[in-house]
């Protein structure tokens, strides 16, 4: 098969990094992930944003953050970098969480974390807090496993439990079907059909 394009993702955040990796390999004929820069929060994609622009002349870049509380994509786009991208720089928003793209798979979700399917709305971009939403959900689990790893412990002062994205990443490895979640979520399925677009010159 043919070898994809040297790439290098910019996340703020593991979990943001695993979903990409996922999606990627179903275009391995295009991407071929050399790197992964950032885990440090949108902060550090900011800031450096327009040093990527620059550097993408020489390699494919990825770059996706979280929309969170920035109003729309194109807004939070231009906020960031009023100026247009390079032809091999791909810059996405997962709208509002990446949490809410795998809430969009419902039923592959709703199984792996032992809740009910009907739990979770069929518009997962409408979850308002998608992270907050999940620790809820785990609450509710039949699993005791899944309530230890993403419930935050009640004596500590994380948001989240000890191994929220390890958990989180386990499905996304084993069970996430990100065809089944564009179904459910505009900003996955506008994702998915940038990457199927994508045609770099390097």
């Amino acid at each position: 098969m043919k070898r994809g394009a040297p790439t290098v993702l910019v996340v703020e955040d593991v979990l943001s990094e695993g979903v990409l990796r996922k999606v990627l390999r179903h275009f391995e004929s295009k991407f071929s992930v050399v790197s992964c820069l950032g885990r440090e929060g949108y902060g550090f994609i900011k800031k450096n944003l327009p040093a990527f622009n620059e550097a993408s002349a020489q390699a494919c870049f990825v770059v996706m953050t979280d929309l969170d509380d920035n109003g729309c994509a194109p807004s939070l786009r231009k906020l960031w970098h009023n100026q247009p991208f390079h032809h091999n720089l791909l810059f996405r928003v997962a709208i509002i969480e990446v949490e809410a793209w795998l809430l969009a798979n419902r039923r592959s979700f709703a199984r792996y974390l032992g809740v009910p399917r009907d739990r979770i709305p069929v518009d997962s971009q409408g979850i308002r807090h998608p992270k907050e939403f999940i620790i809820d959900l785990a609450r509710r689990s039949r699993r005791p496993e899944i309530i230890s790893a993403i419930v935050p412990r009640s004596s500590r002062r994380s948001r989240v439990g000890p191994d929220y994205n390890g958990c989180l990443l386990r499905f996304v490895d084993r069970h996430w079907n990100f065809e089944a979640a564009r179904k459910n979520s505009d900003s996955l399925d506008r994702a998915l059909k940038a990457f199927e677009a994508y045609a770099p010159r390097l």
